[in-house]
């Protein structure tokens, strides 16, 4: 497909968000910079209108109404929004999609407020010119990849056996079904950055990226140049949250062994290691 014909497809971005947060609550709408900034989701509504591609930016956010701040915030701002079941966030993807005509769909979480507009149109690019089904990005900062889906692929998970994870995360299913044409694009960028942690958990993460932010003069996209040059200069300010532990579920009790093995190891706790070390065994 050409790129001309390419950027006249109508895209969905759907930003999933809501208030409700275990470590760090309200974040969405925390200011970044600290106490002197626009809302974090706002950092990504900005970015994402800057991309090429036409099409709708949506918040997909849920019924509870500790929500409905964060709805009034885009009703104020003219920012489309859609709420939906609070734990089943992949049907509310999938009911956006259902009553309109998208070319592919882009799906954001709202405590990643770095976005790389450029990045994210190569992403989109490749996703529709290798007619995909599913495409993740890697190779950047945690918090600045990427996930693209066919509107088709998301209506098809309606009819199929999804568990209560699939739900939750929107895109394992299709990622770990053969029936799917998933694919990776890498982007191929200094290997120091990919293990920088750009996303918002804790309230650590929060300070680090409104250090981060705080740096900014006229830059017109913050992405990965900026990250990379802030690296370079202040590689400090990256050390604030690198121990942080990022939520993961594994399919394989053999896999979060593992896991576990590598953090009582990270934080020196070698005995209990060699424990969970002799089990796997």
């Amino acid at each position: 497909m050409a790129d001309g014909q390419q950027n006249k497809l109508n895209i969905a971005f759907i930003i999933q968000a809501r208030m409700k947060s275990t470590r760090l609550p309200g974040k969405v709408l925390l200011p970044l910079p600290f106490n002197n900034g626009k809302p974090i989701i706002q950092w990504i509504i900005d970015a994402i209108s800057l991309s090429k591609y036409s099409g709708d930016i949506i918040v997909a956010t849920s019924k509870d109404p500790e929500n409905d701040i964060l709805c009034s915030y885009c009703k104020n701002n003219s920012v489309k929004y859609f709420r939906g079941d609070e734990q089943n966030v992949l049907s509310r993807f999938i009911n956006i999609v259902k009553n309109n005509n998208y070319g592919a769909v882009v799906r954001l979480t709202a405590d990643n407020p770095i976005i790389d507009t450029m990045c994210l149109d190569k992403a989109i690019a490749f996703h529709i010119q290798r007619g995909s089904d599913y495409t993740k990005t890697e190779g950047l900062p945690l918090g600045m990849n990427f996930e693209i889906i066919s509107p088709v692929s998301l209506l098809d998970l309606e009819t199929k056996n999804t568990s209560d994870y699939d739900r939750e995360h929107v895109t394992p299913f299709i990622k770990n079904s053969a029936r799917f044409k998933t694919d990776i694009l890498n982007f191929d960028v200094d290997s120091r950055l990919k293990d920088l942690r750009l996303t918002i958990d804790y309230s650590s993460d929060y300070l680090m990226l409104s250090a981060i932010v705080s740096l900014i003069k006229n830059e017109p996209v913050v992405g990965i140049e900026f990250i990379s040059n802030t690296f370079s200069d202040f590689p400090w300010i990256f050390e604030v949250n690198h121990d942080n532990i990022q939520k993961k579920q594994y399919n394989e009790l053999k896999d979060e062994l593992v896991a576990a093995e590598q953090l009582l190891e990270r934080f020196d706790l070698t005995r209990a290691a060699k424990i969970i070390n002799s089990y796997e065994a």
